[in-house]
């Protein structure tokens, strides 16, 4: 058994109105390997983009539709990351 830690970026479109937005977010996750496979519970994660500037250049849009959307986009891109982590080793 052994902990990995792992840093990958990932992006994400914003639409805000008329506008194309893509920002990178930074993922950490840090898991407990036990014979090729993440152990249950063990995941941890810290994500890391610009909110604030965001937010100041895009007055309109709600903190917490910004939070979701970002979450959703760290979910699929943690799923990816681990399937292929598991897929070679």
């Amino acid at each position: 058994m052994i902990w990995v830690v792992r840093q990958f970026i990932t992006h994400q479109i914003l639409v805000v109105g008329p506008e194309r937005v893509k920002f990178p977010i930074r993922v950490e996750v840090e898991y407990q390997e036990e014979k090729g496979r993440v152990s249950d519970g063990s995941l941890r994660k810290k994500v890391l983009y610009n909110k604030s500037f965001l937010m100041k250049h895009y007055p309109h849009l709600r903190e917490k539709d910004l939070e979701l959307l970002v979450e959703e986009r760290v979910q699929r891109a943690i799923q990816e990351h681990l399937a292929v982590s598991e897929g070679v080793e």
